[in-house]
């Protein structure tokens, strides 16, 4: 049997996880212990400058201005999302209802009327005084008279509808004596009435504009009706829409805003903040100890040489693994038994079986083999006892027993006159740069290495 020289170590994570749990002992001692002296030293010197005057008073003061710096932020916001909340109801409520809004782009309809105002105002030529000229006045007085809130209310009803939208569909507007009217509606019908209603209050204001300011005539210049494409309307009604769209946008920032404020905590009890602060420290302590253990552990499981299973041994050498033992009969306890159990580690059990199982796997291995040397690193009284489980199972082999021939100078003499060999290691005990100084000897005397039993 030849050791693998080609052999590259690699860290195998099962084998470095279980070292790990292994070690769970001095895990939890060194992270109770350090748990237990970060947080009473946290709490102890919290509770000590807790106490003091100036630090209780600084307290006090910096919650109050926190305190009132939250609730003056909060009453902005709510007063913003309030406001913002009935702004979208309103948007909401024009773009349902307004008839300018919901009117296609593409087939507007519009009655408009050309009138003519005449007054009896003359120029009289070669006067230094000129009569005054009312028609200015006139004009004006008509168009406010058919824009005011109140008339059109009349307007709106008799047409059936609110006057917040008929003032959106008609327009009076003046240009020298001509007064133009114009009006708005989805349908062609619509449009007619509105300009009806509109022509009616010029001949109901035309008496009381005439007692008022003065005398007048009105003359219809033109009149019609008819469909147009009006592309203003559309970007009108997409202004008014993304109007909508960036009042919900507020509003959620808005909102999201209210949700992030967080109230101050009100100056705890020197006694609760001492309490807070060494709980904080104590877990701190606790993960803190709890590493510094596993990384120990971590290093010296990549630093070391001792075996630690049976599978790396068979990597590392290539040499049979004829059976695996429990290294100490003592009980083990639930959680050690258990994690042996995952790792698949021989357990505390009747180890007659396994010693047949061994000395079936010798007589399998070993051929015309007539002798065997039981040797190796482990434990001088655990070679004894491979020495008495395999000699009453191995009729006609002669067994015998060996010790270290790495130290033992009567064990190394007895080499040379056996035919085979039988290593015995022992998991954290043997060495593997001691093993493979084993198997170079066996090899140096042409002895043939049957395999291995590891006590683990």
């Amino acid at each position: 049997m030849e050791p693998n020289n080609t052999y590259e170590q690699e860290i195998d994570l099962k084998d470095l996880m279980f070292a790990v749990l292994y070690k769970w002992r001095p895990i939890i001692l060194v992270a109770v212990v350090l748990a237990v002296v970060l947080g009473g030293y946290r709490a102890v010197s919290s509770y000590r400058s807790q106490n003091d005057a100036a630090t209780v008073e600084k307290a006090q003061k910096d919650y109050d201005a926190a305190l009132e710096l939250y609730e003056k932020n909060k009453a902005n916001c709510e007063r913003e999302i309030e406001n913002l909340t009935k702004s979208i109801e309103d948007q909401q409520d024009y773009l349902e209802k307004s008839a300018l809004m919901n009117m296609s782009p593409y087939d507007v309809w519009v009655a408009q009327t050309v009138l003519f105002i005449k007054t009896d105002y003359q120029i009289m030529p070669d006067m230094v005084y000129q009569n005054l000229n009312f028609t200015d006045t006139i004009l004006a007085s008509y168009r406010t008279a058919l824009t005011n809130l109140e008339f059109l209310k009349t307007v709106a009803d008799s047409v059936g509808m609110d006057e917040r939208y008929l003032e959106e569909l008609v327009s009076v507007a003046v240009s020298g004596n001509l007064l133009t009217i114009e009006a708005k509606g989805e349908t062609e019908s619509t449009a007619e009435k509105i300009m009806d209603a509109m022509l009616d209050g010029v001949d109901s204001k035309k008496d009381q504009i005439r007692t008022s300011i003065g005398n007048h005539t009105v003359s219809q210049v033109s009149s019609s009706v008819g469909s147009k494409v009006d592309l203003n309307l559309q970007d009108t009604q997409k202004a008014q829409s993304d109007r909508l769209t960036t009042l919900n946008d507020s509003l959620e920032k808005k909102q999201d805003e209210l949700d992030a404020l967080e109230e101050p905590e009100k100056p705890s009890t020197s006694t609760m903040t001492a309490v807070k602060n060494g709980i904080k420290y104590a877990v701190l302590g606790c993960v803190l100890g709890a590493f510094l253990v596993v990384f120990v552990v971590c290093v010296i499981f990549l630093m070391s040489d001792k075996l630690y299973s049976a599978k790396e041994l068979k990597n590392r050498y290539r040499v049979k693994i004829l059976g695996k033992l429990p290294a100490s009969a003592k009980k083990l306890s639930a959680v050690d038994a258990r994690l042996r159990k995952l790792e698949g580690r021989a357990g505390n059990t009747d180890t007659s079986a396994e010693y047949g199982l061994i000395a079936a796997n010798i007589s399998n291995y070993a051929g015309d083999v007539k002798s065997l040397m039981v040797l190796g690193t482990a434990d001088p009284k655990l070679l004894s006892q491979v020495v008495s489980g395999l000699e009453s199972r191995l009729a006609g082999v002669k067994v015998m027993a060996g010790g270290n021939v790495l130290r033992d100078e009567q064990s190394l003499r007895q080499l040379p006159e056996c035919d085979g060999v039988v290593l015995v290691e022992q998991c954290g005990s043997s060495a593997y740069s001691d093993v493979a100084l084993e198997i170079e000897k066996a090899k140096d005397l042409q002895k043939n290495v049957v395999g291995c039993v590891v006590f683990e």
